[in-house]
């Protein structure tokens, strides 16, 4: 909840106007009853301890002093109430950690407190509620008017205040619905521990008051068990949608993406830690899932001892004062929550998982179980994806020259044809290069000078490709260039480029059938073809048929060391 100066200022005034005035009423115009203050200290540690315990529901958190509450109004009236609800507030502010100001949350409900109890009481009296001895049936009676009046109360001042400060009411419906709820069986015990309280003194607190405590403590341990395994179990989820990424890329965006799922953050990133000291970013969002750089964080190139980053443990640092304990690190001025988290694979720290939140204490300790579960299952996960993208480049790559083999070049051909015919391109271009008397080559100098100039010309080839270029060896010698977007003129252009590079370089080469294996020069030369789509072929088997005719007719059958090209079943040549 986010407090401005100006909301600040009018809660501040309106306790200094409210709250006094309410005590002063309640003390000159309501009744109550000699204190027993034996009985107020044992209300006093049974209404703390009840406090200590909260019921998880939902996405909230409600706590059952209210039987505590309503008795002590009963027996000793509104003053006593009154008393104990700014105690309880008091107690709350410090043991609920909030990103709400102290002073604000305990101005705010101590307002609340002090104007449903009085307006509660006032109707608990008028409809003939008493401290003195009353029938069973007009004590049920009152008290559940009191009771219903006080929970609606509440609820409706709450929305306000959350109104008024422009804060989420969404789940405003179930928290009034379980608040009364949770009010009215609570009411029993109120008035049950009232009349024992009267009848036995303090041995009342042994005959409900630690029975209640004990059923209230095991319930708390079981929502919290039955939450807690629901989170694992969606973590667990998590941890199968990883297994079935197998792409790294794919695991980071789902890591990230999912993790929001169990755990409330506002920016998160996963940061390698390469050789032990240096520091690359490998995912980030900041709103999108992204790589590269970082608008909302920054962080030293190498990690240094102590520097924040804990290569063991997961930490939380959960206001704004404990971020200085990061060293060269620095967050976007909004965070202040920060939790940090090491990746691990074989024991060792392979990277790490930073979450922010601009809310203080939005981490909790439930959150560092869930996270050292999830980064295991995504150390398991990248590792295999790894494994699969490396399996699957040598299935797709040339042994030898390290460029894309065939069966790659059938299936990314069709990829980018399928791409034409979506409008996704709007030409596509294929280059055939062939190494023009390679033959003869092998024959003269070895098949392993042949095999070295083979990789010489790919790096060649190689440093004319552009990101959506697909250079590919298309088998033996010939080597093929997918140029999506490519009128037909550019790619006749780079094609010529290619031609006479190769033409005007000196290939070094160690020639295998010679005794003294001296460095060599070899000159070659190349004969190429070029078909474009649409003019020259309907898809990418034609596109490539056309483009090899051109290769052959208009390079090799021309003379060699010429760029042959496809045109309308006829294949000119262009030196």
């Amino acid at each position: 909840m986010i407090v401005t100066a100006h909301q600040k200022r009018t809660i501040y005034i309106l306790w200094l106007l409210i709250v006094p005035m309410t005590f002063y009423i309640a003390l000159n115009y309501y009744p109550s009853a000699p204190y027993n203050y034996m009985n107020l200290a044992i209300y006093m540690a049974i209404l703390l301890a009840t406090l200590m315990t909260t019921i998880s529901m939902d996405n909230f958190s409600i706590t059952l002093e209210r039987w505590v509450i309503f008795s002590l109004f009963f027996q000793y009236g509104i003053v006593a109430e009154m008393i104990f609800m700014q105690i309880a507030t008091l107690f709350l502010l410090f043991s609920h950690k909030s990103s709400t100001p102290k002073a604000f949350r305990f101005a705010v409900n101590s307002i609340e407190a002090v104007i449903v109890s009085l307006i509660s009481a006032a109707i608990f009296y008028a409809l003939g509620g008493s401290l003195e001895q009353m029938s069973l049936g007009s004590f049920l009676l009152a008290g559940f008017i009191f009771a219903t009046i006080y929970s609606l109360l509440n609820s409706a001042v709450l929305f306000v205040i959350f109104k008024w400060v422009k804060a989420g009411t969404s789940v405003m419906k179930k928290v009034i619905w379980w608040d009364y709820v949770s009010t009215i069986l609570l009411l029993p015990f109120a008035i049950t521990f009232c009349l024992l309280m009267q009848q036995f003194g303090s041995k009342a607190f042994l005959l409900i008051g630690v029975p209640f405590l004990i059923v209230l403590l095991v319930a708390s341990n079981y929502m919290k068990s039955n939450k807690l395994n629901e989170v694992l179990s969606s973590s667990t989820v998590i941890g199968h949608q990883l297994a079935d990424r197998l792409r790294v890329e794919d695991v980071f965006h789902t890591f990230i993406d999912k993790i929001k799922d169990v755990i409330p953050y506002e920016s998160a990133y996963v940061v390698d830690l390469r050789m032990g000291e240096n520091l690359v970013m490998l995912a980030h969002k900041e709103g999108e899932i992204q790589s590269g750089e970082t608008n909302k964080f920054s962080y030293p190139q190498k990690k240094s001892e102590g520097d924040g980053l804990d290569v063991e443990v997961t930490k939380l640092f959960l206001n704004k004062k404990s971020l200085g304990s990061f060293i060269g690190y620095t967050f976007d001025p909004s965070v202040e929550c920060v939790m940090t988290a090491p990746i691990k694979r074989n024991q060792k720290t392979e990277a790490f998982l930073i979450l922010t939140s601009n809310q203080r204490y939005a981490f909790e300790e439930m959150h560092v179980k869930i996270v050292d579960l999830l980064t295991g299952y995504f150390a398991t996960a990248v590792e295999k994806a790894r494994y699969y993208e490396r399996t699957v480049e040598q299935s797709v790559r040339c042994g030898l020259t390290g460029l894309y083999n065939f069966r790659y070049l059938e299936s990314k051909l069709d990829e980018e044809v399928i791409r034409y015919h979506t409008d996704e391109i709007a030409t596509l271009s294929t280059i055939i290069l062939d190494i023009d008397h390679f033959k003869s080559i092998n024959d003269t100098y070895g098949h392993q000078s042949g095999n070295d100039l083979l990789c010489t010309f790919a790096a060649l080839l190689r440093s004319y490709q552009t990101s959506e270029m697909t250079l590919a060896r298309y088998g033996g010698e010939e080597f093929v260039m997918i140029l999506p977007d490519y009128e037909k003129d550019e790619a006749v252009g780079l094609a010529e480029m290619i031609r006479k590079e190769v033409e005007e370089t000196n290939f070094k080469i160690i020639p295998d059938l010679s005794e003294d294996r001296e460095p060599t020069i070899v000159n070659m030369t190349v004969s190429v073809g070029v078909a474009t789509m649409p003019m020259d072929a309907k898809d990418g088997k034609e596109l490539l048929r056309n483009a090899d005719r051109a290769l052959y007719i208009g390079g090799k059958q021309a003379g060699r060391n010429r760029v042959g090209i496809y045109i309308e079943e006829k294949e000119n040549v262009v030196s």
